[in-house]
C-alpha cells in the first residue's frame, strides 16, 4: 500500500497539485472504503475493483478535479457535508466564523437566539450552528435552488432537518412585508474580485460555481448590500458576523461605519489574515458613526 500511495504522490505532484500526498493518501482511503490513518495500520492490499476505482479517481484528481468533489463530501466543524459543483466546497478557515458565532452568542445573546445563514450554499454553516447551540432557531437562505436542495439533503444526513429552515431568495427578497427578524445574521458571500476569479486554481475556478464567488469589480457589491439591506431584518442590538477575502476585512469595517453599524472586531484565521468582521446595530434609531 505505501508504494501506490508514493506512486500516487508523484502523479498529482507531477500534475500541480497541492498536498498532494494527503489526497493520495485520501483516495486510495476512499477506494478502499477505510479512513486515511486505517491504511498505514493496516496496511490493506486492494482488490482489483478497489486499485481501478483509486487510479480513475487520481486520473480525475491530477486534472485539477477538486478532491472533495471526488469523494463526495468534506468534515466541517464535526459533520459530514457532500458537496457538489453546486456550491462552495467548505474552507477550514470558515469554521472559525462557526466559532465566533457561537462565541458572540455566549456573550451577547440568549441561547435560544435565532440565527440566519445568509447565502447558505452546502448549508454547512447553519447547520453547524444548529448543531452546537440546540436551543437556538436557525434559517438558511441562498439565491440557489440546486445549493438549497444540496443544503436540505446535508440537514437530513446529519440528523438536523428539523433544525434548520430554508428559503430561496435573493437575500431579504422572499421576506418582505413580513416583519421578520434574526438576532443574529452570519454570512460567507461571494467576495472575490470578477477579474481575479480566472487567477485562482483550476479547483476553484473551474469547479466552485461562480455565483457564490464573484463579489464583483472590488469583492464588494455583497457586503454593500448586506450593509443596506440587513437593517430591517436584525433585532436591536442585533449581531451581523461576516467571511472575508484577505485585505478586505478594514474595507468593509469602514463601509459598515459609513451606514451606521458598529464594527466591534476583526478576528484573524489560522494564517493570521484578517478574515471575519463582527459588527453590530445600535439599539432604536440610532445613525451615529461609530469604530
Amino acid at each position: 500500500m505505501r508504494e501506490q500511495i508514493q506512486q500516487a504522490t508523484l502523479q498529482l505532484e507531477e500534475a500541480g497539485v497541492s498536498s498532494a500526498a494527503f489526497n493520495a493518501r485520501s483516495i486510495w482511503a476512499h477506494a478502499m472504503g477505510m479512513k486515511p490513518w486505517e491504511l498505514s495500520l493496516r496496511n490493506p492490499m486492494p482488490s482489483p475493483q478497489q486499485e481501478a476505482r483509486a487510479l480513475h479517481l487520481l486520473e480525475q484528481r491530477a486534472k485539477r478535479i477538486p478532491l472533495q468533489h471526488l469523494i463526495g463530501s468534506v468534515g466541517f466543524s464535526g459533520l459530514n457535508i457532500r458537496v457538489s459543483p453546486d456550491v462552495l466546497i467548505p474552507r477550514d478557515e470558515t469554521e472559525l466564523l462557526v466559532e465566533k458565532t457561537c462565541q458572540q452568542i455566549r456573550v451577547c445573546h440568549s441561547p435560544s437566539a435565532s440565527i440566519l445563514d445568509m447565502a447558505t450554499g452546502s448549508g454547512c454553516i447553519a447547520l453547524a450552528l444548529a448543531a452546537a447551540l440546540p436551543q437556538a432557531s436557525v434559517d438558511g437562505v441562498d439565491i440557489s435552488p440546486q445549493a438549497l436542495a444540496i443544503a436540505q439533503q446535508n440537514a437530513s444526513d446529519n440528523g438536523l432537518s428539523d433544525r434548520v429552515t430554508w428559503t430561496q431568495s435573493d437575500l431579504w427578497k422572499a421576506f418582505e412585508g413580513t416583519g421578520k427578524q434574526w438576532e443574529i445574521m452570519v454570512s460567507n458571500p461571494p467576495y472575490i474580485p470578477s477579474q481575479e476569479i480566472d487567477d485562482l486554481e483550476p479547483e476553484v475556478k473551474d469547479h466552485d460555481p461562480r455565483l457564490a464567488l464573484d463579489g464583483g469589480s472590488d469583492g464588494l457589491d455583497y457586503y454593500r448590500r448586506l450593509a443596506l439591506e440587513a437593517p430591517p431584518y436584525l433585532a436591536p442590538e442585533g449581531s451581523l458576523l461576516l467571511e472575508c477575502g484577505m485585505g478586505q476585512a478594514q474595507a468593509i469595517k469602514e463601509l459598515f461605519i459609513s451606514a451606521s453599524w458598529f464594527a466591534i472586531e476583526i478576528v484573524q484565521d489560522y494564517c493570521h489574515v484578517d478574515r471575519f468582521v463582527v459588527l453590530r446595530r445600535a439599539a432604536g434609531s440610532h445613525t451615529g458613526n461609530h469604530s
